[in-house]
């Protein structure tokens, strides 16, 4: 079997893009104080200041993207070889996994998700979530680890949709 590594670390806007985030959020955020100015300040009584909410909105949430995209996000990656599945992953606090074949009982792939549930020889599950992920990546992903887990003659259970 040959080994999978994916550097999910090297998927970054471009600079372009985050500028563009930037942009889009100062303007929102502008249209916002420019309908505040409008009711408050040059009394127009037809504008309500509660119009200003949604500017206000969209340029939080949009600002709330920018940070994302801007923040730099190291050392993201997902493996699987011979001994192990190891990944890291996360927006916020990517935590590091590791789960060796020989501790797996069971896999769980359901056909509709891009999940995967590991089942440890433990008792404890832990779901492995993909969606966040290219559909390209992913589903290599899980085919990798499907051909994997029946090379080392894993109980593979197919299913349509997970219950948790």
């Amino acid at each position: 079997m040959e080994n999978l590594y994916y550097n999910l670390s090297e998927e970054e806007f471009s600079k372009g893009r985050k500028l563009l985030l930037w942009i889009f959020a100062g303007l929102f955020f502008l249209a916002g104080v420019f309908v505040l100015l409008q009711s408050i300040a040059f009394g127009h009584k037809s504008i309500a200041p509660t119009l200003s909410l949604a500017p206000f909105g969209i340029s939080f949430v949009v600002s709330i993207i920018a940070i994302f995209a801007t923040i730099k996000r190291n050392n993201l990656f997902f493996s699987v070889d011979d001994e192990k599945i190891e990944f890291r992953y996360g927006i916020i606090k990517a935590k590091k996994h590791s789960f060796k074949w020989d501790d797996i009982s069971e896999l769980m792939m359901p056909r509709k998700q891009k999940k995967i549930v590991l089942i440890l020889k433990g008792g404890t599950s832990y779901i492995v979530n993909l969606t966040w992920l290219q559909k390209k990546k992913s589903s290599n992903i899980r085919r990798h680890i499907y051909h994997a887990a029946r090379q080392k003659n894993l109980v593979v259970t197919k299913v349509v949709h997970l219950k948790r």
